[in-house]
């Protein structure tokens, strides 16, 4: 009895603790404020209160209680998205037992990775010095993997951090192989094309399954004398994708198979988000008439075809904005390396893409793109109050993010890059 009115007791603190941290004033005062959304504001002031932003402007008076930061010669901008990530699902690569981004078997439609999300994950801290504060927490492997989760970067549980328990779901679309070098296209080399095609028709046929069991399930609810199909969760699971209200991320590289994606998603009519998309250039004209959005993977790589050039996945970025597709961009597939967020931004930067609007792929975008605009994704009056505080261009690697806030509670930026820092540096030095 003593233990579990002890337990009730550190519970309880736990969350008047956090309650008070919450809902404290906090004033910025001279910053230079980037809001994304609207003009960049010199030597603003900017007030959080209840964890949302309550003022943005010049010369806000403080009230009684309020903690004031001053930020001079310092930026402020809005926390960055990472639109696709494995943050909480794997902590050591090589450890299978802390591995959790896939499950056996190709059609998982309706597993959720907020099961799986662990919310002391090293990661978390680590990725979040450079100014992330969301992350999209994506499945992996099979054709149907299952489905993403949009997240805060902090919280002692799930539902602290969840934005989204359920923000997207997936396709893995079939890669149409590479033929070897100096190979011509002859009868060989076309039979291997067309089992893409007939991977493609494969996944309409589970599709065109799942909406015959809705259907099924309709007529019954309908009708009492029919009888209903056998519960399928998998099927039920793919519901929301096939009516248009939940968006379904596909991953697609080459131009060929980015052709096939905007085929079959006018076909199935499906609201799709596309990722990767290394030749997307080849064929933007296309991807921007079907309105779809596209995720940038990190840009940790090379051409999807050497005659592409080495900085193909780079200029592909720019040529992709600057056709009028929404973009945004993901640390990839390694969360060791989340951290790195901002500089893909600069790498896109450095081969043609608009400053401006490598901010806005890192912030806003994504924030439409996953629906939440409302929330995040800008400083305006309202919205949940994830910011930092730089001393610079949040994408050159000299500037240093010195305060981060989520939902209105600055965060402890130590992490596990620092704490080797500082262990190192104090290393004795032989006499």
């Amino acid at each position: 009895m003593r233990k579990i009115l002890i337990l009730i007791v550190v519970v309880l603190l736990t969350l008047i603790l956090f309650s008070q941290d919450k809902n404290h004033k906090i004033l910025i005062k001279k910053a230079t404020i980037v809001p994304v959304v609207g003009e960049t504001l010199e030597e603003g002031d900017l007030l959080v209160e209840n964890g949302k932003i309550a003022a943005v402007g010049k010369d806000i008076t403080a009230l009684a209680g309020t903690k004031i930061i001053d930020a001079s010669g310092k930026f402020i901008y809005p926390g960055f998205i990472d639109g696709y990530s494995h943050f909480g699902l794997a902590e050591i690569s090589a450890f299978a037992s802390t591995v959790d981004i896939r499950e056996l078997g190709k059609e998982n439609p309706e597993l959720k990775v907020a099961w799986a999300i662990n919310p002391h994950s090293v990661h978390f801290k680590t990725s979040r010095i450079n100014g992330t504060t969301t992350a999209l927490v994506a499945p992996a492997g099979g054709t149907f993997p299952g489905l993403s989760a949009l997240i805060k970067m902090d919280g002692w549980t799930f539902p602290e951090m969840s934005v989204k328990e359920v923000a997207t779901s997936f396709i893995n679309f079939p890669i149409t192989p590479r033929p070897p070098r100096g190979a011509r296209l002859g009868p060989e080399r076309e039979t291997k094309l067309d089992v893409t095609a007939k991977l493609v028709e494969k996944i309409k046929d589970y599709l065109k399954e799942a909406r015959h069991y809705l259907e099924l399930k309709k007529l019954a609810a309908e009708d009492s004398s029919l009888t209903p199909p056998e519960l399928n969760q998998k099927y039920e699971a793919l519901g929301p994708v096939l009516d248009g209200t939940l968006p379904v991320i596909i991953s697609v590289e080459k131009a060929k198979d980015i052709e096939l994606a905007i085929k079959f998603v006018r076909e199935e009519k499906l609201k799709a988000i596309f990722r990767g998309c290394v030749q997307g250039s080849k064929v933007a004209a296309k991807i921007k008439k079907a309105g779809i959005p596209v995720i940038i993977e990190d840009l940790y790589r090379g051409p999807s075809e050497p005659e592409d050039g080495y900085d193909a996945p780079y200029r592909n970025v720019a040529e992709l904005a600057k056709a009028g597709i929404m973009i945004c961009f993901s640390s990839g597939t390694d969360p060791s390396i989340g951290k790195d967020l901002p500089y893909h931004a600069a790498r896109a930067v450095a081969f043609g893409l608009d400053h401006t609007e490598a901010i806005k792929a890192l912030t806003i975008n994504p924030a439409q793109i996953f629906g939440v605009d409302d929330r995040l994704g800008s400083l305006e009056v309202g919205k949940d109050a994830d910011l930092f505080i730089t001393t610079g261009d949040p994408l050159d690697l000299r500037s240093e993010v010195t305060h981060l806030f989520i939902n209105g509670r600055e965060i402890d930026l130590a992490n596990w890059w620092q704490n080797l820092y500082e262990k190192w540096k104090t290393r004795p030095l032989k006499e």
